[in-house]
């Protein structure tokens, strides 16, 4: 029952705003909207008396919600009239709410429990005969905070025994290392303690090269796991011999802030995927961002061209083989750049789906700062790489470097046939065709691959194009002078025509069933971007 006085001083002697209160308060209890186990679970720094005044008066104001079935931010949030009112939501719900048939929400820790449970739906709990030493890798700096989620039930959430640590603090100002080495651990610890603020690359390299363990995995300190992740990534390590890195499904972590609470227990990262652009010419992203956490794209562990080394199980002779880290990368993209070694050297990187850890953000990297500088770097040892990779992964429609389709523009001012007949037998084959029948309105945006020109008047020097965009010119006859350098490929649809070219190596007969636009072009990307001039 509540206690009048008290929710009188709490109310500032609002007599009015204490009755009320003192009403809900009963009726809160009486519903059972109040847990005072869970609350004091959750949130006992913050109190020193009782936990459902504190909610009442303070903790919702916090985003604190009451009991696993209710939550605080998605009430306010849904309802602009209750926040708008400054009424406790709970108060507003059982004494308004629950007669206006508005609806409640699971709190963040019922939908993580959730999570959790379904999650040990998919998990193998593998028994390895013997299990391989594994070296946990932590970088920190001034994360104290964090390490007090990551390191909570470390040992039983791994289900894995055989591992060590490594510990590598960048000159912390705060607690970090005092408080690893308070901690009752059941697992080797080595302490490496830097002077400076080392890059990630830097002090990760220094990392292995005091691990022990056959396999080396680097954790961000702002990792909170789930149980079983450990066992889960060593076992798709060592289903293939030439499965050289693995890396785990992330999840963003519940966000209380109304500009982020759509990311809340979403999917963060479950593999990168590449993309050209016409300002970066080409990046990563996370594949498959804010999917449901099993939806079906992400819940099958498949190779991936590249994972973040947010969490990243790798071979230490495979590591130490292709040279660690690049430590000309500061705080970003390092990872990228490993992974495509891996690749490029024959290895496979894979995602496992069933590795399930939520990612906080890092505390490590405060600011993008080194952007240009890592993205600069990744462009100008991958930039042929990735062109090459990427364009014949378009064009054989394996979605493995990339998502899209390729995607062709037509540039005609006289639709006829002919471009409707190729263009039904691109899109046929998958492609993306778009048309643009008006010369003075072309427009073309980052995911145009190829454009093609049906027209000699049309001034494609005109046209915003990516850098690496490939320019054809496609006519049924020749009436004027072509100039041939404007285009990097030519079909001819008039074989008279294209005898009179033929000492030309960029120009081609195109055959009635269109084929070898698709062969052409595959050579022609073969031709411009050959591994003989990887930079990597």
């Amino acid at each position: 029952m509540s206690n009048i006085l008290s929710l009188m001083s709490k109310s500032k002697f609002n007599a009015k705003k204490a009755l009320k209160y003192s009403k809900a308060y009963d009726k809160i209890i009486d519903l059972g909207l109040f847990d005072e186990e869970f609350y004091k679970t959750h949130y006992s720094n913050y109190y020193s008396a009782n936990p459902l005044e504190h909610y009442l008066f303070y903790g919702y104001k916090k985003g604190f919600d009451p009991c696993l079935n209710f939550n605080t931010f998605k009430y306010l949030n849904n309802y602009p009239d209750v926040k708008k009112s400054g009424l406790n939501p709970l108060v507003h719900y059982v004494l308004y709410g629950i007669n206006e048939n508005r609806e409640i929400f699971p709190s963040q820790y019922l939908i993580k429990e959730r999570i959790l449970d379904t999650n040990k739906l998919y998990l193998n709990n593998h028994n390895f005969t013997n299990e391989p030493l594994v070296s946990i890798i932590v970088l920190n700096r001034n994360g104290v905070n964090h390490l007090k989620t990551l390191f909570k039930d470390f040992s039983k959430k791994t289900n894995y025994s055989n591992f060590e640590l490594i510990f590598i603090d960048n000159d912390s100002s705060d607690n970090s290392v005092n408080y690893i080495k308070s901690l009752d651990l059941d697992f080797p610890v080595k302490i490496i303690e830097n002077s400076e603020n080392l890059s990630f690359s830097e002090a990760n390299n220094i990392g292995v090269d005091n691990a022990n363990g056959e396999f080396v995995l680097l954790l961000n300190n702002d990792i909170e796991p789930s149980f079983g992740w450990l066992n889960e990534m060593v076992a798709t390590i060592l289903s293939n011999d030439n499965i050289a890195a693995v890396g785990a499904k992330l999840l963003f972590p519940y966000y209380d802030n109304i500009d982020s609470s759509n990311k809340s227990f979403k999917i963060q990262h479950s593999g990168d995927i590449f993309s050209f652009n016409k300002y970066l010419k080409v990046y990563a992203y996370n594949n498959n961002l804010l999917s449901n956490p099993f939806d079906f794209n992400v819940n099958t562990s498949k190779k991936v061209v590249s994972v973040t080394a947010a969490a990243i199980l790798i071979r230490k002779s495979i590591y130490t083989e292709l040279g660690g880290l690049d430590e000309g990368y500061i705080y970003g993209y390092e990872d990228v750049d490993f992974s495509l070694k891996l690749n490029k050297s024959g290895y496979d990187v894979v995602y496992c789906s069933s590795a399930l850890l939520f990612h906080h953000e890092s505390s490590t990297r405060t600011t993008n700062k080194n952007f240009k500088n890592n993205s600069d770097r990744l462009i100008n040892k991958w930039y042929n790489y990735l062109n090459r990779n990427i364009f014949l992964d378009k064009l054989n429609k394996d979605k493995f470097f990339s998502n899209e389709p390729l995607k062709f523009l037509f540039l005609t001012n006289k639709l006829n046939k002919f471009i409707l007949d190729l263009s039904k037998k691109l899109e046929n084959e998958g492609f993306i065709v778009e048309l643009s029948s008006n010369s003075k309105e072309i427009y073309s945006d980052s995911l145009t691959d190829v454009i093609i020109s049906f027209d000699t008047n049309i001034n494609i020097e005109d046209i915003d194009l990516r850098e690496n965009t490939i320019k054809i010119l496609c006519l049924e006859d020749i009436v004027s002078m072509v100039d041939l350098d404007l285009y990097d490929l030519i079909f001819l649809n008039d074989l008279d025509n294209y005898n009179s070219f033929n000492n030309s190596s960029k120009v081609y007969y195109l055959d009635s069933d269109y084929n070898n636009i698709i062969n052409r072009l595959k050579d022609f990307i073969l031709e411009k971007y050959p591994s003989s001039n990887d930079n990597c």
